[in-house]
């Protein structure tokens, strides 16, 4: 498996919480995965044989034509259907394209079986993704809509500190509809965001002049910017 593809799935919140050898195990058995734009993880009623761990990219979820939630790199696809041993419940599609590692359920329940410590791994991701859920409503709640574009931003990227390119995983519209406005919201967002050394260039690719300076924009209360 690609060496970058296997540093990014280990980023996950999952992934991160496994234990060296566990990682290792894990994805021997498990395989890399692509999905051009508009591509299908898997269908609504299909059996789940395969959870996914996204790498790069976004997907949305949909259940009967109307899209719901959407996810990006480190989340995970399909899993609520391989633990129920059931069927994907809905429809994955890539919004852009992806790079995955898919997981098989019967390799993984015998994995699961074998090192409690997965279990724990897996429990604990499940709880710093319903931490960063909370943490995204909260968002919806409290900050501006350039805030919230501005917290959005900073945490696509690992830097702390000093200048970073960032490419958006996913179409504009579709942005603004995780971050929970319109997308004419999201595009005065990015004007607001120009003063604070936000660049928006060709293919959605942003130049932010200063990461740490756009944390703590991100992060004031001050409410006239």
């Amino acid at each position: 498996m690609d060496a970058d593809l296997i540093g990014a799935v280990s980023r996950s919140p999952f992934f991160s919480m496994l234990a060296g050898e566990d990682r290792a195990r894990l994805l021997g058995y498990s395989q890399a995965r692509h999905f051009d734009l508009g591509g299908t993880l898997f269908h609504s009623g299909e059996p789940a044989r395969d959870f996914f761990v996204i790498a790069s990219g976004s997907v949305a979820l949909s259940v009967d034509g109307g899209r719901g939630e959407v996810l990006a790199a480190g989340d995970l696809a399909g899993e609520d259907a391989v633990f129920d041993r059931g069927a994907y419940g809905a429809t994955a599609q890539a919004l852009l394209p992806v790079d995955a590692v898919a997981v098989p359920a019967g390799p993984f329940f015998a994995h699961m079986e074998d090192r409690f410590e997965v279990v724990l791994a897996l429990l604990a991701g499940a709880s710093a993704g319903l931490r960063g859920m909370i943490q995204e409503i909260t968002e919806l709640k409290l900050l501006s809509t350039a805030r919230r574009l501005a917290n959005h931003l900073a945490g696509l990227t690992d830097k702390r500190t000093g200048a970073a390119r960032i490419v958006l995983p996913c179409e504009k519209h579709v942005l603004a509809e995780r971050l929970g406005m319109q997308p004419e919201s999201l595009s005065r967002a990015f004007a607001k965001l120009r003063a604070h050394g936000v660049t928006v260039g060709r293919n959605d690719e942003l130049l932010v002049r200063d990461v740490a300076a756009l944390r703590r924009y991100a992060c004031s209360t001050d409410l006239d910017s």
